[in-house]
């Protein structure tokens, strides 16, 4: 996959930001193109012509939205939790995260990165200097990486174009952020101009990259080519069948057959036959039992290398236990278990970016003493789960024994649910208050 690098303190110019746009267009906006166009079911097929007179089905059977669903839905159906000693922290964050549709973001990001294999994050201070962050389009961001052996991400590019609604002028833009301002440019003259600069705060480039795996590769891109194989079988199946409806009678020896008594026939449905003669259907012949095998080697090999298995098949029916479940769902889990270390770096980023905002602002946080926690979407039993937890009664905190229940979401404010109702009904069973009893040692007094 294109990764742009340049020396590190390489001057920003219109001419340098002109060309990495001009390098990037050509070979990575191309490609993002046709996987998102096959998420959405712009297939290959599609395009295909035949002769007027054949039938020219196009059916578009779309593995690469399944596919990207299935394995975003297993890895980011269940959002992923915050844990924190330091609730002031815990607070601020989670309000940020609240008011950015933290759970969404997550998901969309998610759904890029099992796409195209990459998606990104633009966080920025909106008019009232709040923090924001959102999803952006992939074929407008490009990073640029410094060319050593660490490959720091030295800026990114944001391009994008304006049209004027009353003349149809359009004019190209792009936005550089680098780690502590904002460069914008414009076309002029047919090439890319400074106008302004602006300072953002966040202590480092405000754009983060959530890659699917090292190589950016998304996650049907791999069995494109079966993909379109089992397309293009499908829809020659169904131009077989076609070919079939449209079968011609043939009549032998019947040599003095004309039109008006091909009508007659029709109409009421009978044939006379001479004794040298014979009628019967020309039709093709289907190889059914080869076709369908062509198909069904061709499904499997989509949902094994592509490690997205089928989950309509028998083998996951509903009386499969939990344990079980895990080892059929084991390529799945290894995918997951690859987006799970990509994905946590960068929200590592976006929360080292809010907790440095809101440290400017005043406060003196440290991100680092959040942890986040990954789930995975499966069903689960509950009730085995419960005895697991009982059973860690004495060896782990109730904090991480909560933890392990999927329908606590905040384990502190359980526990502290919990003391509250244990106080509420040792004082419903004590008929004396403290307060009572020190009213009645004054009076003796």
């Amino acid at each position: 996959m294109l990764k742009i690098k340049i020396p590190k303190g390489t001057e920003i110019t219109g001419l340098l930001i002109a060309n990495i746009i001009s390098k990037w267009g050509v070979l990575e906006e191309k490609r993002i193109d046709k996987l998102e166009k096959y998420y959405t079911g712009e297939h290959e097929i599609l395009k295909r012509e035949v002769g007027p007179d054949k039938p020219n089905n196009k059916l578009v059977i779309n593995y690469a939205k399944l596919i990207t669903d299935n394995a975003t839905g297993y890895f980011m159906g269940v959002p992923v939790t915050y844990e924190s000693d330091d609730k002031a922290l815990l607070d601020q964050v989670f309000e940020i995260l609240d008011d950015n549709c933290e759970e969404d973001t997550n998901f969309e990001l998610a759904k890029s990165m099992s796409m195209c294999g990459r998606a990104f994050e633009l966080v920025y201070a909106d008019e009232t200097a709040n923090v924001r962050f959102k999803e952006i389009d992939k074929k407008t961001i490009i990073p640029v990486y410094s060319d050593d052996i660490e490959e720091t991400m030295i800026f990114a590019i944001r391009k994008y174009q304006t049209e004027n609604i009353i003349t149809g002028e359009k004019l190209d833009k792009a936005e550089v952020y680098t780690a502590d301002e904002i460069i914008y440019f414009h076309s002029s003259n047919g090439r890319l101009e400074e106008f302004e600069r602006k300072d953002h705060y966040f202590g480092e480039v405000p754009i983060i990259e959530y890659p699917n795996n090292n190589e950016l590769m998304g996650d049907f891109e791999i069995v494109l080519s079966l993909i379109d194989a089992y397309n293009k079988s499908q829809s020659d199946t169904a131009n077989d069948f076609e070919y079939f409806t449209d079968a011609y009678l043939k009549l032998v020896g019947m040599d003095a057959t004309e039109g008006t008594d091909i009508k007659t026939m029709k109409e009421n449905r009978v044939l006379l036959i001479p004794p040298e003669g014979e009628a019967d259907w020309l039709i093709k012949n289907i190889n059914d039992a080869a076709t369908e095998n062509n198909k069904t080697r061709l499904q499997t090999d989509i949902h094994r290398i592509s490690q997205v298995p089928d989950l309509t098949d028998e083998k996951f029916a509903g009386n499969v236990s939990g344990e079980a479940m895990k080892y059929k769902l084991w390529g799945l889990e290894q995918i997951a278990s690859i987006k799970e270390r990509k994905f946590k770096s960068p929200l590592i980023k976006r929360l080292r970016m809010i907790t440095n905002f809101l440290n400017i602002k005043g406060g003196q946080y440290d991100y680092n003493k959040i942890n986040l926690k990954f789930h995975r979407n499966i069903p689960r039993n509950l009730v085995e789960l419960v005895d697991m937890v009982k059973d860690l009664s004495g060896i782990l905190s109730e904090k991480t024994q909560l933890s392990q229940l999927p329908f606590v979401d905040d384990a502190d404010a359980e526990i502290a649910r919990k003391d509250e109702e244990r106080k509420k009904m040792i004082d419903e069973s004590d008929p004396y208050s403290f307060e009572k009893g020190n009213e009645d040692t004054g009076d003796q007094e």
